[in-house]
């Protein structure tokens, strides 16, 4: 047996070599029994510490590429905006596991500043805001059982931790024990290595989640295996379940195994030793197994595979074999950090610093995560109908869409770099629709939520086929995406629809008294949808349901308020609420106020321009971003949050493009950093980090579905994008003057040599390939793409 390192090796000293500028908590909290950490520094230093080939190796390939320009760490903490919630361990791209470590009992999984570790679990969503998923959890510990929560976490130090791409690294200082994960698509694999002389324990408390649990149960079988489920709560509160199986194989044969039942906290479960099995029956239940490998005269790694289905156990068992059997914890990790390669491997940016290639390539990452794969590796899923289905041969299905969120850069983003797994994630929502009987906006797993508003995965779907990725029935989406935009679901179902529908058929507008939750916002948030629809309906020439949609795309103009110039609710006879506040949280607005809120019209930014007018516009967006430091206002930029993102843009819209220049570095420097808080607010599934990527390469589209690209200054002198089929071209090129980090404002823009007046280019300029490039300069240009002609298009623009 070897014992590994627990944060990377500096090859050519042989000291640690941990993040400096994560660096924290060392030799604090040696609290029950903890191997002081000078002591684990000294014994370090001295060489007693063993580092195997296959670890080295393994952190060798993690290094390399852009996988090793990845700091899953970036994001994990509470910044000013409050809840970060990223998980720092393995996953791959677009992964159904996502192996990682717990902090805290109930809530998001782990927080940089929470001191101890209640152990790893095989599921959670990146940064999305509710407590969720958690499922399949276990531990380490040494020594006797002891079931209860504050007897088997653990305190740990950053000192002693790692992650990177495919890869998270712990020491857990209770116990002495070091623990390394990594994972395939379906599988997740955890080695834990054992110090000398003390009895080694794998807990299972399956009851445990992040959220609440309903049923569980774990079995033993044999000596080498337990298998099981755990049934969970969708997230956000909300009634419905979902069931996770899973299969956990060991290395090692393990000599004594248990059970208990009880209470969760305090010294109150009864543990039944020889115990092969365990279920919980109800919520509320604290129930577990647990497994023991005998003391060995040195240290001992034991290593679980664990393999998951959403369909059955045979599902996770087959999960298993077709993906990790036979394999070595390094061949797993290599795997991996493979994957992200290949995935990060679609832009290359170049000229540079060091710190801002990381934040740029932790954003990509976690931009690739979600929507998941939840099809097993047979091609077997479970659909919203509860029924077993099989995906078509070559294709994979998704779920845990974070509508609300994605539909404003991340899908986009995935529409550029991943076309084809774009049109299976298109296909998903199809079969959703067809399964289900409804496109939901924000789906887990095979359940509807209903959390947020709008119709998002409308957006989503019109923007892939304006794109030109066609590879899924555009024809049954339209028949969905028709009945969303116009009619009231069934009663009796799980989904509801646009919120205010009958309303809004009839008034043309959400009455607050009528729709209490952001009646405001969800009007603004539907015409959206209609504005992508209505586009959709001319490339499909539908001439008829396009005047429907192009006119119900511009019902958000029945909630400006022409005296005030601000979006307002009203009430259902027409008046309007009075005592409006603008900046009062809520007051109509989700999440956001009505300052937030009055630049919510992205498919119509001209007539909204005009309709406030273009001095008083330009003051009020000025003013906007006048904040001395970043964070919740309720009259200034928010960038915690997605109700205002397309705002920095929107000086494109009103002959101030500079000022979006200005704006949208500003919000970069101060807001996307590679510290641990370096990502704003909550990442909603990539939402954040692809406004950061986008922004950064120096494209960005408020209004995906128009298929216009603003352009604002780009953060590196050279971004090629690796163009995939279906896509016409080989790769897009943006290029830049020297030091564009120093030169904000751009003075000249050339595509394929031609001089660009306007301030947007389509997306068929970056999809058919060619080379845009930027003159940049310390101050601004105040006349390039400053002409009325030379905006982005609006609704406006057009009649149908």
């Amino acid at each position: 047996m070897s014992v590994t390192f627990f944060c990377p090796f500096h090859r050519a000293t042989g000291t640690p070599s941990c993040p400096a500028r994560f660096a924290g908590r060392s030799g604090r909290n040696q609290q029950r029994g903890a191997l002081p950490v000078a002591v684990i520094q000294a014994l370090i230093l001295l060489g007693i510490f063993i580092v195997t080939a296959g670890t080295l190796a393994a952190q060798d390939a993690a290094t390399t590429a852009h996988a090793g320009q990845v700091d899953p760490l970036i994001g994990t903490g509470f910044g000013p905006g409050g809840g970060q919630n990223l998980f720092p361990g393995p996953v791959t791209p677009f992964g159904m596991v996502q192996l990682s470590p717990d902090t805290e009992d109930r809530g998001y999984g782990y927080h940089y500043t929470q001191q101890e570790i209640k152990g790893f679990s095989m599921t959670h969503m990146s940064g999305v805001g509710c407590a969720n998923e958690g499922d399949v959890f276990f531990t380490a510990t040494t020594g006797p059982v002891l079931p209860a929560e504050a007897d088997f976490q653990s305190a740990y130090s950053h000192r002693y931790e790692s992650a990177s791409a495919g890869y998270y690294q712990v020491r857990l200082l209770q116990w002495d024990i070091n623990a390394e994960l990594t994972a395939t698509d379906r599988t997740g694999m955890a080695r834990f290595t054992f110090p000398a002389g003390k009895a080694a324990n794998i807990l299972v408390p399956i009851s445990h989640t992040l959220d609440q649990s309903v049923t569980a149960s774990v079995e033993v079988v044999g000596d080498h295996e337990i298998v099981g489920y755990v049934e969970n709560h969708i997230f956000c509160g909300k009634r419905s379940t979902y069931k996770v199986y899973f299969v956990m194989s060991f290395n090692h044969p393990f000599t004594a195994v248990g059970s208990w039942t009880g209470a969760r906290s305090g010294r109150t479960a009864k543990v039944t030793a020889g115990s092969r099995s365990v279920k919980q029956t109800q919520a509320g239940e604290w129930v577990g197994e647990y497994l023991t490998w005998p003391a060995a005269a040195h240290a001992q790694t034991i290593t679980a595979q664990i393999g998951i289905s959403y369909v059955d156990q045979a599902g996770a068992e087959n999960n298993l074999k077709a993906e990790a059997a036979a394999k070595s914890f390094d061949q797993i990790h290599s795997a991996a950090v493979a994957a992200w390669n290949k995935a990060l491997s679609a832009i290359d940016v170049s000229g540079g610093s060091a710190a801002r290639e990381r934040v740029f390539y932790t954003a990509l990452y976690h931009s690739l995560m979600m929507p998941s794969i939840i099809n097993d590796a047979d091609g077997r899923y479970l659909g919203f109908d509860d029924q077993i289905h099989n995906v078509a041969a070559g294709h994979l299905i998704y779920a845990n869409y974070s509508g609300w969120d994605i539909y404003r850069s991340q899908m986009p983003l995935v529409a550029l770099l991943e076309p084809r797994r774009m049109e299976d994630m298109a296909q998903s929502a199809v079969l959703m629709y067809q399964q289900g009987g409804w496109i939901g906006r924000w789906p887990q797993i095979n359940r509807y939520t209903n959390v947020m508003a709008g119709s998002p995965l409308t957006v989503i779907l019109c923007t892939a086929w304006l794109d030109g990725l066609h590879g899924f029935d555009i024809n049954t989406a339209w028949k969905g995406m028709l009945e969303d935009a116009t009619e009231a679901p069934p009663a009796g179902h799980p989904y509801v629809g646009e919120q205010g529908i009958k309303w809004i058929n009839t008034l043309h507008y959400v009455p607050d008294d009528k729709v209490a939750y952001g009646s405001v916002s969800q009007l603004q948030e539907d015409a959206i949808a209609w504005a992508s629809l209505y586009r959709l309906a001319v490339a499909l020439n539908k001439s008829d349901e396009a005047k429907t949609l192009y006119d119900r795309a511009l019902y958000y103009r029945n909630l400006f308020n022409s005296d005030d110039k601000y979006f307002r609710p009203r009430n259902a006879d027409g008046s309007w609420i009075p005592d409006f506040q603008p900046i009062q949280d809520g007051h109509g607005f989700i999440e956001g106020t009505g300052w937030h809120y009055q630049w919510l019209a992205p498919s119509d930014m001209a007539w909204l321009v005009k309709a406030v007018g273009p001095s008083l516009f330009n003051q009020r967006l000025t003013e906007f971003f006048n904040y001395k430091v970043p964070a919740w206002y309720g009259q200034y930029y928010n960038p915690y949050n997605e109700t205002d993102l397309e705002a920095p843009f929107e000086f494109n819209f009103s002959g101030e493009p500079w000022q979006t220049q200005r704006v949208v570095r500003r919000v970069l420097k101060e807001n996307y950093t590679d510290k641990y808080d370096g990502i704003p607010g909550n990442d909603d599934a990539g939402e954040m980090s692809s406004w950061a990527v986008m922004s950064m390469m120096g494209i960005y589209s408020i209004d995906p579905a128009s298929l216009a690209y603003e352009l604002v200054s780009p953060e590196f002198s050279r971004v090629v994008v690796h163009l995939r089929a279906p896509y016409k071209g080989k790769t897009f090129t943006i290029e830049t003057s020297p030091n564009p980090e120093s030169t904000p404002y751009i003075q000249d823009v050339q595509l394929n040599g031609s001089k660009v007046s306007r301030n947007w280019i389509d997306f068929g300029a970056i999809s058919n390939g060619g080379t845009l490039r930027f003159t940049l300069g310390a101050n601004p240009n105040h006349t390039w793409g400053a002409a009325p002609q030379d905006a982005p298009p609006s609704l406006s623009d057009e009649k149908p």
